[in-house]
C-alpha cells in the first residue's frame, strides 16, 4: 500500500514529499526551498529567511476574511537515525516510508513524522480551497531538534496574529497549554592531583600516605543498565542517577577505607538521566579488603532500595591492572564525592495549577573529571520564569561554597500557563465536537518552541497538539494512521469554529 493512498489523502500526499526531501537538522535547506516554491505554485505571499525558517500567509476562506489570524506552526528538521546495517545516506537521500494501512514507519531509519506530519497538516490547509479558516499564517521553523535554532531566530515582526496552534506532539487526546523553559548550567569545581611516585602534590607539599612505598590497588567502579530516560517528561518516575548512586558509594566507602580518585565520568546528555557512571580509584594496599566489603555492603542496600524501578541494575567492582601515575589528593577526592552526591537533582517543585505536573525541576545529566576540574552539568527545567532562576540560584550557591563556578548557556523561556484562554476553550469544545468527550488538558514539562515564540510575541494566546507518534527519534518511529486521521479532522473543526 501507498502512503497516498492513505486517508487524508491530501495530507499524507504532502508527507510522502516531504519524505521523498532530505531534512534532518543542520539540512533544512530543500525542505525550505520546496515549501517556499509550494507557497509560489498556490499564489500565496512567503519568506525564507536565512536560518530557513519559512512563513507562508493565505487570507481567510469565504466568510472568514475579516476574522482574527492564526498562527500555524510546526518545524522543518527531523532527527536522522538508522539502523547499523542501514546504507541510506540521510543527507543526500530518500527515507523509505512504509505502511500496512494502520501505522506508517520507514526502513531502516527514522520516519520524521515528527515533524513531518505538521508540515503536512499545513500544507493541505494551505492547497485547500474548500477548508473553512481565518487568515492563516504558517510557520515553518529550522533546526527544532538541536535547540530550537529557526524559533530563535525568526524574526516575527510580520506576524500579527494572537493565536497559535503548534502541531508539534505525539499523543492524540492531549492538549498542551504550557511547557517548560530550561537552562543549561556547567558547573566547574577546582580540584588538585598530587604525583604517585612522588607523592607530592601540585603546590609541592607531601602525601606520604600515597607515596609509591605504601602501594596501592587500583579498582574500576561500575553503574550500567538503570533506566535513564528523558530529563522532562520522564523526571517524575525519579530514575536512579547513575552519576548520584556511584558518588553514594564512594562516599559510604570513604568512612572505612582511605582512597583517592583517579578518574571519574557518567552520564552523556544534560537532558537524559544518567543511566551509566565509572571511576577508577586508588586505594592503600592495606585498606583493599575494607574497601570492597563497603562497596558491596553500600551496593547491596542501593540494589534492594532500588529493585522495583531498576530491575537491570548492574553495581560492578574490579581490581585493574591500570597504573594511575597521578590521583586526586585527599581534600579534592572529597569534594567530588560530595558534590556528586549532594548536588541538587531531580523534581524541586509540582505544579498548584495542574494536578500531578512537574513545574521545576533539575537534571545531572553528565559529570567528568578534567586536568584541573571537575566538571558537571545540569538542564534546569520550569513552566515558570522565576522557578528556573530559583533553582539555578541553588545550584549556584552550592557550587561557590566549594570554590566552583557556573556557567550557563541555552536559555530559553517557558510557555506558561495562561489561566484564561480563550483559544482553549474553543479547542476543547471542537474536540468535544469531533471526539464525543473532552481531551485531556495538561503541561508539559519539556521544551516546544512555543516557549521561544512566547518569549518573542508576549500575549500571543497557544496550544499544541498532534496525533499519536510512537518511538520518535529511533529508527522504530512510526505514526499512527488513524490517528492522523483524526487530528486532521479535529484541526478542520478548530480552524472552522475560529
Amino acid at each position: 500500500m501507498k502512503l497516498n493512498e492513505l486517508t487524508p489523502r491530501e495530507v499524507f500526499s504532502y508527507f510522502e514529499k516531504i519524505c521523498s526531501i532530505p531534512h534532518g537538522s543542520g539540512n533544512t535547506g530543500m525542505i525550505a526551498d520546496y515549501c517556499l516554491e509550494f507557497a509560489k505554485l498556490h499564489g500565496l505571499k512567503a519568506r525564507k529567511d536565512a536560518a530557513d525558517n519559512v512563513v507562508i500567509f493565505k487570507a481567510g476562506s469565504s466568510g472568514y476574511e475579516d476574522c482574527e489570524p492564526v498562527i500555524l506552526q510546526g518545524h522543518l528538521d527531523m532527527v536522522c537515525e538508522k539502523e547499523p546495517d542501514c546504507d541510506i545516506d540521510m543527507s543526500v537521500q530518500s527515507i523509505k516510508a512504509c505502511t500496512d494501512g494502520k501505522m506508517v514507519w520507514a526502513d531502516g531509519t527514522t520516519l520524521g513524522a515528527d515533524d513531518g506530519i505538521a508540515v503536512a497538516f499545513i500544507l493541505a490547509v494551505l492547497a485547500s480551497d474548500t477548508i473553512a479558516h481565518p487568515p492563516i499564517q504558517a510557520v515553518l521553523t529550522s533546526d527544532e531538534e538541536i535547540g530550537m535554532l529557526g524559533a530563535r531566530d525568526l524574526d516575527t515582526s510580520d506576524l500579527t496574529a494572537k493565536r497559535l496552534i503548534n502541531i508539534d506532539s505525539e499523543s492524540e487526546g492531549i492538549l498542551y497549554v504550557s511547557c517548560a523553559g530550561g537552562v543549561r548550567a556547567e558547573c566547574n569545581i577546582p580540584v588538585e592531583y598530587e604525583d604517585v611516585a612522588g607523592g607530592s602534590k601540585n603546590d609541592g607539599a607531601q602525601d606520604y600516605a600515597y607515596s609509591l612505598h605504601n602501594g596501592s590497588v587500583c579498582f574500576d567502579v561500575k553503574i550500567s543498565g538503570l533506566a535513564g530516560g528523558h530529563s522532562g517528561v520522564e523526571i517524575h518516575k525519579q530514575h536512579t542517577n547513575a552519576i548520584r548512586l556511584l558518588a553514594s558509594l564512594l562516599s559510604y566507602a570513604s568512612g572505612a577505607a582511605d582512597f583517592r580518585l583517579v578518574s571519574l565520568s557518567g552520564g552523556g546528555k544534560e537532558n537524559a538521566i544518567p543511566k551509566e557512571a565509572k571511576a577508577v580509584i586508588s586505594v592503600r594496599s592495606c585498606d583493599v579488603t575494607t574497601f570492597e566489603q563497603s562497596i558491596k555492603e553500600s551496593a547491596a542496600v542501593w540494589l534492594q532500595e532500588i529493585s522495583a524501578s531498576e530491575s537491570n541494575a548492574k553495581i560492578e567492582l574490579e581490581k585493574t591492572d591500570a597504573v594511575a601515575d597521578k590521583i586526586l589528593d585527599s581534600h579534592s577526592t572529597a569534594n567530588v564525592i560530595y558534590a556528586l552526591q549532594l548536588s541538587p537533582d531531580g523534581v524541586y517543585k509540582m505544579s498548584q495549577e495542574i494536578n500531578g505536573m512537574v513545574q521545576t525541576s533539575l537534571n545531572l545529566g553528565t559529570a567528568y573529571l578534567d586536568t584541573d576540574k571537575l566538571v558537571y552539568k545540569y538542564l534546569i527545567r520550569s513552566n515558570t520564569a522565576a522557578g528556573k532562576k530559583l533553582l539555578l540560584e541553588r545550584v549556584t550557591t552550592f557550587v561557590k561554597h566549594l570554590s566552583g563556578k557556573v556557567v550557563t548557556m541555552s536559555d530559553y523561556p517557558a510557555w506558561e500557563y495562561k489561566s484564561d484562554s480563550q483559544l482553549r476553550k474553543i479547542c476543547v469544545e471542537s474536540f468535544a465536537n469531533v471526539y464525543g468527550h473532552e481531551p485531556e488538558v495538561t503541561s508539559i514539562h519539556a521544551g516546544l518552541e512555543c516557549g521561544i515564540l512566547a518569549g518573542k510575541m508576549p500575549g500571543v494566546d497557544m496550544i499544541s497538539f498532534g496525533p499519536t507518534l510512537k518511538s520518535v527519534h529511533t529508527p522504530d518511529e512510526c505514526m499512527d494512521v488513524a490517528s492522523v486521521e483524526r487530528t486532521w479532522a479535529y484541526l478542520l473543526e478548530i480552524l472552522k469554529s475560529l
